[in-house]
């Protein structure tokens, strides 16, 4: 929804700077752009580098038990591949059956554990990128600017029109 409305912005602001007769002329009729760079910002304020040592904290114990899940699947199929010759036919199938059933549970709390892992990475970041929308929208006000753009869908400018610095001071400052 939020980038649907930033590329109809955008298309209007390309589109009335092509009317009035390109960017000399979207200057001259007081239209200014900016330009922020938001995972710079993320990845260097406070609140992004806690967010992402939580993260890290989350994802060490995950790999943690799934290293144990591993290694008692491994131990079963290594117990399999050396025995497999005296075990009778009956044990050999439970052997193999609870091999099986280690391995799903394996691959089951994999995607359980990066499913959490994404859902709270989505969730503190939603907080972060609230409180930089909040700067981002002050800043563009104080200081005139008709539209704001994320780097990355930048193919050019010139530095003096990006807020990044500014952003970042002002949310590390909170």
């Amino acid at each position: 929804m939020k980038l649907g409305k930033t590329v109809t912005i955008f298309l209007f602001v390309f589109f009335t700077i092509v009317l009035t007769g390109g960017i000399k002329n979207a200057s001259a009729a007081g239209l200014k752009i900016a330009v922020v760079n938001m995972q710079k910002i993320i990845s260097m304020s406070k609140q992004g580098k806690k967010a992402d040592a939580i993260l890290h904290s989350l994802a060490t114990k995950d790999k943690e038990k799934l290293a144990k899940l591993r290694q008692k699947a491994a131990s079963l199929q290594s117990d399999l591949k050396k025995n497999s010759s005296i075990m009778s036919a009956s044990e050999k199938a439970h052997k193999t059956k609870e091999f099986e059933a280690d391995v799903t549970n394996y691959s089951s709390q994999e995607r359980r554990f990066e499913s959490s892992l994404s859902k709270k990475r989505i969730e503190l970041l939603k907080g972060i990128i609230v409180k930089i929308d909040g700067i981002v929208a002050k800043i563009a006000k104080k200081n005139g600017y008709a539209l704001v753009v994320d780097r990355p869908t930048v193919v050019y400018r010139i530095n003096s029109i990006s807020i990044t610095s500014q952003v970042l001071n002002k949310l590390n400052s909170k």
